[in-house]
């Protein structure tokens, strides 16, 4: 009787530690497969996003990525992304080739920012903020876009 308790003890030691070795194993799955899951998000944005062909940026400036596909290089700007929000409008006419291509952008003369708020106005707290060009050749350019930007609420 007394070596069948201390079968059975070592037998119920062994069944524990089995058990824990088989949750431990679970875990590291579920953490590999969290830690996957995570790569392949950041990995989605980053390629839908265009970042993974932008061009490198020049000082003073920042890049923005919109849902549209609107891609803008915002050149000699301050970066107010904390306190408002930025709304890519695309131009309209621009070809099928050029939509993924990032744009630089500049702020607007002050015969551009009436003539574009004569057709495009979004209320209160709007502000435009830039215009966006693509340079294709020597001598053309596509009119991209242009960026507002509403305070974050």
């Amino acid at each position: 009787m007394a070596e069948d308790k201390g079968l059975s003890n070592i037998l119920r030691n062994l069944y524990d530690n089995i058990v824990t070795i088989k949750k431990v194993l679970i875990l590291k799955k579920l953490f590999g497969i969290i830690i996957i899951m995570i790569i392949g998000y950041f990995g989605y944005i980053y390629i839908e996003g265009g970042y993974y062909k932008r061009p490198e940026l020049p000082k003073n400036s920042f890049s923005i990525s919109f849902k549209n596909g609107f891609r803008a290089i915002m050149v000699n700007m301050t970066d107010e992304r904390l306190e408002r929000n930025y709304i890519g409008v695309p131009s309209l006419d621009v070809p099928f080739w050029a939509k993924d291509a990032w744009s630089y952008c500049k702020r607007p003369t002050k015969k551009e920012k009436r003539k574009i708020l004569k057709k495009i106005n979004l209320g209160v707290g709007s502000r435009l903020e830039a215009i966006c060009k693509i340079k294709v050749d020597k001598d053309t350019i596509i009119n991209r876009g242009v960026v507002f930007s509403v305070p974050a609420l």
